[in-house]
């Protein structure tokens, strides 16, 4: 038999073989049978006889090959591995006896450069899975401020314009905090020789923990304040005055660059926005009965 006969032999059984995603191949009954030139049925029946204890000489083969009995048993319906295939090549190539085949001994052969698993691998066109991770998109970040400042500017243009500059009160104040916000931030960052953050309780849970604190209802801001300083009055007692709802007012600030002040002041916002009835829980705590005590920053 020529090289060009097993070549065809290959091209007829391709599709009886396959490879997973480790690279590991295997071949059908049949397709096994075709290069070893010998009958499938016949090949069958000598692998069943791994499931007493009369197996033919070439389950005994395969077993001190490594493979156990009840594994054999599945290669009717699994595939036989590429690692068994070669073993039974070999078999039928130099051990058979009367069964030898000359087709067995120039499979043999032809594997011998490359193994039969290289070979499954190239008719079958697989290819090593990459093991480079894919390239992660860069984290979004917030553009600067100056820039975000601009763009608030000219969107407060626009709906000026498109509503004849009668903004709805809240809508107006929401600007102007939201622009007092960023140039506090600004001016923050442009500061040097000091790490220090001091924050309003409403500017640490928009500005750190991207909360939106409504104007109104009972969670509203003033609500959120009030908490803070009923049920967790260790944070700190110290008042700036700042712009409230178009008017000076002294706003409790805190320490918000210490990490047990930050993390106190972000189980408080938590609590307070899962509580159903902030305003109830602060009345019955007496909240609204006195003023706590201040003590003013010196500026």
């Amino acid at each position: 038999m020529s090289p060009i006969e097993i070549a065809q032999i290959i091209e007829q059984i391709k599709q009886e073989i396959t490879v997973d995603s480790n690279g590991q191949g295997r071949a059908s009954i049949r397709a096994t049978a075709r290069l070893a030139d010998v009958n499938d049925a016949g090949l069958l029946r000598s692998l069943k006889t791994a499931a007493d204890n009369s197996g033919s000489k070439l389950v005994e083969k395969l077993i001190r090959k490594g493979f156990e009995p009840a594994e054999i048993l599945t290669w009717s319906q699994s595939g036989i591995p590429d690692v068994a295939v070669a073993t039974i090549l070999h078999y039928y190539g130099y051990e058979a006896g009367k069964r030898c085949s000359e087709q067995a001994r120039l499979a043999c052969e032809a594997f011998e450069s490359v193994g039969v698993r290289a070979w499954m691998q190239d008719i079958t066109g697989w290819t090593k899975p990459s093991t480079q991770q894919p390239e992660q998109p860069p984290a979004p970040a917030l553009p600067p401020v100056e820039q975000r400042l601009q763009t608030l500017v000219e969107a407060m243009k626009t709906l000026a314009d498109l509503t004849g500059g009668k903004l709805n009160p809240y809508i107006e104040q929401h600007f102007k905090d939201f622009a007092a916000n960023l140039l506090a931030e600004h001016n923050r960052q442009a500061l040097c020789g000091t790490s220090e953050k001091w924050l309003g309780v409403v500017n640490f849970a928009e500005i750190e923990l991207g909360k939106k604190v409504p104007l109104h209802g009972s969670h509203y801001r003033g609500h959120l304040g009030t908490w803070v300083r009923t049920f967790y009055p260790h944070l700190g007692d110290l008042q700036e005055n700042r712009l409230v709802n178009g008017t000076q007012q002294s706003v409790y600030i805190y320490a918000c660059h210490d990490p047990a002040i930050a993390e106190g002041l972000t189980k408080a916002i938590e609590e307070f926005f899962a509580h159903p009835n902030p305003t109830a829980a602060l009345r019955q705590a007496g909240a609204f009965s006195h003023k706590k005590g201040m003590r003013l920053v010196k500026k």
